[in-house]
């Protein structure tokens, strides 16, 4: 039994009963818009492609001096496929204030990003959100973007925590279509809702005529949905009593005299949609043509219908003329206007791979995990992320899972709570429950006053990668070289007479990277320049319309004994390493792979090597290669013999750029030249490589850091780079066998894994001692499948 709850009233009326009637006055569809049909309105409106964003996060609630880790997939929302197009995903965590306090620039890399938020001295116990989204999805009005509220706990505070309990619900009464319509069968949604808007399950109710008679009566489900059928009298009153709540009896508003209304059944393997009217109403339309279009976001088919001297119209759709997953079905009148509307999802013909038995095996502190993909093929495009964490866990509550967010939430106006329930262990009850959820959605996202009236126009820039414009006003020069980034080559360009700037697109920055610019001018050695720069973007945009959420369902999930240390500080307790030591380790490690990558002779400069030499052409000249250097020309060739119909020129690259001439290397400073390869046979080149070819390879941070560097670049500060993906740290606990640790543990997390030749995911975790853990896992498997799972996993 519930405890007596409080009816919530609405401001405008007696009681909280909302009927989603969609009134013909916010449809101003004017003459102008008379002579456009449907469906050229409709292309236009979603001419502009659109993407779709999803967190996987490592868990919902976290303690203060934890990460939150999170995996960001990018789709396109009318392939949903991972989108090969975006590189610029904006991660941020705010308060519920607004208040950002954490944001970061991702790398999104065949529509995959990850990072991590270290949750320190900014959190305070709360409730925080998250959101992931891209600059070009602030263009459109339905909520593609990626948002979940998150609980904090900072254990040296969550006393302060104060817990609401107040029993205030709201029910809302939601004819199917739109339209309660007297002396029809009308098919009613019923939500019953908290405060906090989470659904009240398992509250039965009964509905009573004008004498007190029940006629009917429902039930809500878990997540305090329900239904009935009702066929009201015009001008009688109805009314609902909740049985296991103290609440007045709820009126129902009056059915309407004139109307229409609809009803979609599910056969199976087709769908039934039956637009019904009274007697009343059929003496006005009955010569009327109507529409009903059915469409998804991107695609949409039209049909004309009439109601004759009939008092319903059917339409039955097999389900291979449905779009798989959502399908919006509106009813037109005569002038154009949607009047009914319902939404039905179709789950045939969504991709979803299983995995098989999972096998553990104890190595010493760790655990080897392998997740077998009998379905899942190594030579397609697979990414997968995995939380693991105690087995009976209390801290992943999050709504969505990678299907939910792609395939559902972004077509409906509301927030959907726990939206992965209904792509869990698919069977009929789900998907009648689903179904049930969209008879209480009324209108989709796809809102037809903005497809009438406003298309959506760029305001805001796909944005892949950073660009800048340079001024060049004051500078002599008329070629310029950027030099490399950890992820972009080198970018060299030439200004023509009279052009006063140049543009660079498509630089991947990462962390505190510059921009390091060189200036040619008359074929002399390269020179600072003196130009200005502007980026774009410069700065996180923010998102703040259309974040629709739920707070957290637990107001105080925290329990533990405050005397005890919840994380152990394991960075305070780490001794200092010999620096010196590790660096040099790297050193060598890293030579050895430049070698083994080319072929030929492999020069890795030291700040001593690179000063040993004047320029370049001394270098290349000790390596055998005759140079002829003047003031104003380099000419170098190959000493040896070669065939008379091939060049004695070698091919010479900088960054994998192949120059067509050697000017920007006449008098060349090698005090940026990390290393250089010579490949004398030119293997690999054919007849071109015929005298040689010659890689050079420069970093200028080497220059930067050198005591004995030269001035010769102008070096940029960047004010929006990339976050580069860090390493997640799982945190070190006091006690791992603690209630604590099995509600709110982390155990591991793995953001970015794929499947090997065989068909498994592997990864490592540490050995807690635990032998009973659940793995969260969320991606995207051959190509364009889905894989969302939740496993218990026993170590033995």
């Amino acid at each position: 039994m519930h405890k007596p709850l409080t009816f919530r009233l609405n401001r405008n009326f007696s009681i909280a009963v909302f009927l989603f009637c969609f009134s013909l006055f916010s449809f101003l569809v004017e003459a102008q818009t008379a002579n456009n049909s449907l469906l050229d309105n409709f292309q236009a409106y979603t001419k502009l492609p659109r993407e779709v964003t999803y967190g996987h996060l490592n868990k919902s609630t976290l303690i203060k001096g934890e990460t939150l880790g999170f995996a960001i997939y990018v789709y396109d929302k009318n392939l949903k496929a991972p989108s090969n197009s975006t590189t610029n995903i904006y991660c941020s965590l705010e308060n519920e204030s607004g208040e950002v306090l954490k944001k970061s620039l991702i790398l999104a890399e065949n529509g995959v990003a990850n990072g991590v938020f270290e949750i320190d001295s900014l959190f305070d116990s709360g409730n925080y959100i998250f959101k992931a989204y891209s600059n070009w999805m602030k263009n459109f009005n339905e909520q593609n973007f990626y948002i979940e509220n998150l609980k904090i706990i900072n254990p040296e505070d969550y006393k302060k925590e104060v817990t609401t309990n107040s029993q205030d619900i709201d029910v809302q009464f939601l004819p199917e279509g739109g339209h309660l319509i007297a002396n029809v069968n009308n098919s009613i949604g019923v939500t019953i809702k908290n405060n906090l808007g989470y659904g009240i399950p398992n509250l039965s109710a009964g509905v009573y005529d004008n004498t007190g008679t029940e006629i009917t009566n429902f039930k809500t489900n878990a997540l305090g949905l329900g239904k009935f059928s009702i066929k009201p009298v015009d001008q009688e009153r109805y009314t609902v009593k909740i049985k296991e709540v103290e609440t007045p009896q709820i009126n129902l508003s009056p059915a309407e005299s004139i109307g229409l209304n609809l009803k979609l059944t599910d056969l199976g393997n087709r769908v039934a949609l039956s637009i019904r009217t009274n007697p009343e109403t059929l003496s006005q339309i009955e010569s009327k043509p109507y529409k009903l279009s059915i469409h998804n976001g991107n695609l949409i088919t039209i049909v004309d219908f009439n109601f004759g001297s009939e008092l319903e119209v059917t339409k039955v759709l097999n389900y291979e003329n449905l779009f798989e997953g959502i399908n919006i079905f509106t009813v037109f009148n005569e002038d154009g206007q949607p009047i009914l509307e319902r939404l039905f999802f179709k789950y045939d013909g969504i991709g979803i791979v299983k995995s098989e038995t999972i096998v553990t095996k104890r190595e010493p502190d760790s655990v080897v995990v392998t997740v077998p993909f009998e379905a899942a093929f190594s030579e397609k495009f697979s990414s997968l992320s995995v939380s693991i964490l105690p087995e009976h866990t209390k801290s992943n509550n999050n709504h969505q899972n990678i299907i939910s967010q792609v395939y559902l939430q972004p077509y409906v106006r509301g927030f959907i709570e726990n939206a992965k329930y209904y792509f869990q262990d698919i069977d009929r009850q789900k998907k009648y429950e689903l179904d049930m959820l969209l008879l209480t959605q009324g209108w989709s996202s796809y809102d037809w006053t903005n497809v009438f009236s406003h298309t959506p126009e760029v305001g805001f820039e796909f944005e892949n990668g950073i660009s800048f414009k340079a001024n060049t006003r004051n500078s002599k020069e008329d070629q310029f070289v950027v030099y490399p980034l950890k992820n972009s080559p080198t970018v060299m360009t030439n200004i023509k007479e009279g052009q006063k700037s140049f543009e660079v697109k498509g630089l991947l920055p990462e962390d505190d990277e510059k921009i390091n610019i060189g200036g040619i001018s008359n074929r002399e050695n390269v020179n600072k320049p003196s130009i200005y720069l502007q980026f774009y973007p410069s700065k996180v945009p923010s998102l703040e319309k259309y974040a629709k959420f739920l707070p957290v369902k637990e107001n105080r999930p925290f329990e533990g004994n405050e005397n005890d240390p919840i994380l152990v500080r394991a960075f305070e307790e780490i001794q200092a390493l010999d620096e010196v030591v590790i660096t040099a380790q790297k050193e060598v490690d890293r030579i050895e792979k430049i070698t083994r990558r080319h072929n030929g002779r492999v020069d890795v400069f030291d700040d001593i090597q690179r000063n040993s030499f004047i320029d370049f052409a001394s270098y290349i000249s000790s390596r055998g290669f005759v140079v002829n250097q003047t003031a104003t020309d380099l000419n170098i060739s190959t000493a040896r013999t070669i065939s008379l119909n091939a060049s004695r020129t070698p091919l010479i690259y900088m960054d994998n750029f192949l120059l067509n001439d050697f000017s920007i290397l006449l008098n060349y400073d090698m005090a940026n030249v990390d290393y250089i390869v010579i490949d004398k046979s030119g293997l690999g080149e054919g007849m071109r490589g015929a005298a040689g070819v010659i890689k050079i390879f420069t970093d200028p941070r080497v220059m930067l850091n050198s005591p004995l560097n030269r001035d010769v670049t102008q070096i940029v500060d960047i004010p929006l780079t990339f976050t580069s993906p860090k390493k997640f740290y799982t945190p070190k606990y006091t006690y791992y066998r603690s209630n604590f640790f099995q509600n709110y543990g982390v155990i591991g997390w793995e953001p970015k894994l794929k499947i090997d030749s065989n068909g498994n995911l592997n990864f490592k975790i540490p050995d807690t001692g635990n032998e009973r853990l659940k793995l969260f896992i969320e991606g995207v498997a051959n190509d364009d499948e889905f894989v969302t799972e939740e496993k218990t996993i026993v170590i033995n």
